[in-house]
C-alpha cells in the first residue's frame, strides 16, 4: 500500500474549519466540514432555558421524530467500538454510549451547529489506549434553529447505508443526550485534501490521477449501488487517511433520488452545475460535473469558475 502523506500535513487539518468557502442551500449559509465539541451540547442555561430549548425541539412532529429516530438500531458498549469495525455492527445506534465514556483530546473543526473532536476512549481496556476518532457533537437546537434536520438525518442514514466502503469515512457509532447528537467516525490525520493542495499550490499528474480514480470509484459506488447524489464534492470533504488514501466526508447534502430528479439549490457555488443553479432539475450527472472541477483544481490549483461574488460564478 503507497504512502502518500507528505510531511507537510498535520493532523489538525481534520475537518474544515479553517475553509472560508461558502455553502449554499436554498440561497442560505449552511454548516461547513466539521467534527465535535463537548462545550458545544451546553448552550442552554438554567432549566429554565433548558426547557424552553427542548419544547422548541419537539414543536413540530418531523423533528421530534428526528430526534427519537437517531437512536434506533443495535446497541453497543465502549469496548464493541474499540474492536475491529470490520467485526461489528458499523454504523450502529449505540444507546450505551455516553459522551462521558470518551476522552475529548483537541478539537479538529468547527461549524455553524457543531463541533468535531479527536476522541479516545477514557477507560480503555489493554491495547486500546492508542485508539482515537473523530467525534462529532450537533447542538439539537442550533440544528433545528438553523433547519438542518434534514441535512443531519441525511448524514447520519447515508454514512450508515453506505459504511465499509474503503474511500468513504465510516459511521462507527451514533447517540445522543438531552442536548446533542453524536456520531463516532473514523479518525483521518492526513487532515483536508483542501489543506494540502493549497500548500503544494498545485498537485502533479500523478497524483492528481491516484486521486482522481479514487474519487471515481466512490461516485460509482453511489450512484450505481446506493442511488445517491452526493451534490457537494470538493476539496475540503475529502479527507486523507493513515495511508494516504482519500475518506469522503460531509454527507448532508447527499440524497438518494434513483432515477429521478431533484430541484433543491444545494451545494459550493464553484462546482455547481448548470442544472442545479438554472433549476431544471438535477440528478447523479450534478457530481460528475463537480468532478470535473475538482480535477482541473488539482492540476492547476483553483477552479476555473471563481470570483468573491457568487452570482459572478453562476454567471461564467
Amino acid at each position: 500500500m503507497h504512502h502518500l502523506v507528505p510531511h507537510i500535513l498535520r493532523s489538525n487539518d481534520h475537518g474544515n474549519g479553517s475553509s472560508n468557502r461558502d455553502h449554499y442551500e436554498n440561497n442560505k449559509g449552511r454548516e461547513s466540514q466539521t467534527q465535535g465539541q463537548r462545550g458545544s451540547g451546553d448552550g442552554a442555561s438554567g432549566n429554565q432555558s433548558r426547557q424552553e430549548s427542548h419544547e422548541d425541539m419537539l414543536a413540530h412532529e418531523d423533528e421530534k421524530r428526528f430526534i427519537t429516530e437517531w437512536d434506533e438500531g443495535d446497541q453497543m458498549t465502549p469496548q464493541q467500538i474499540a474492536e475491529d469495525p470490520e467485526k461489528k455492527r458499523v454504523g450502529a445506534s449505540a444507546r450505551f454510549l455516553r459522551l462521558d465514556d470518551f476522552e475529548l483530546v483537541k478539537t479538529l473543526g468547527t461549524g455553524t451547529f457543531a463541533r468535531v473532536w479527536l476522541a479516545k476512549l477514557a477507560k480503555p481496556k489493554n491495547g486500546d489506549q492508542e485508539k482515537v476518532w473523530a467525534l462529532k457533537i450537533l447542538r439539537k437546537v442550533d440544528v433545528i434553529r438553523l433547519k438542518q434536520v434534514e441535512h443531519v438525518k441525511n448524514e447520519r442514514n447515508t454514512l450508515a447505508a453506505v459504511a465499509g466502503h474503503p474511500f468513504i469515512t465510516t459511521l462507527v457509532a451514533s447517540f445522543q443526550d438531552y442536548d446533542s447528537l453524536y456520531m463516532l467516525l473514523d479518525y483521518c490525520p492526513g487532515g483536508e485534501v483542501f489543506s494540502y493542495l493549497r500548500r503544494a499550490r498545485r498537485f502533479n499528474e500523478a497524483t492528481s490521477q491516484f486521486y482522481a480514480a479514487e474519487i471515481v470509484l466512490i461516485l460509482e459506488f453511489l450512484h450505481e449501488r446506493e442511488g445517491v447524489a452526493y451534490r457537494d464534492l470538493k476539496p475540503e470533504n475529502i479527507l486523507i487517511d493513515a495511508d494516504g488514501h482519500l475518506k469522503l466526508v460531509d454527507f448532508g447534502f447527499a440524497k438518494k433520488i434513483d432515477n429521478r430528479e431533484t430541484y433543491t439549490l444545494c451545494g459550493t457555488p464553484e462546482y455547481l452545475a448548470p442544472e442545479v443553479i438554472r433549476n431544471t432539475g438535477h440528478g447523479c450527472a450534478v457530481d460528475w460535473w463537480a468532478f470535473g472541477i475538482l480535477v482541473y483544481e488539482f492540476l492547476v490549483g483553483q477552479p476555473p469558475f471563481w470570483d468573491q461574488n457568487p452570482m459572478k460564478i453562476y454567471e461564467q
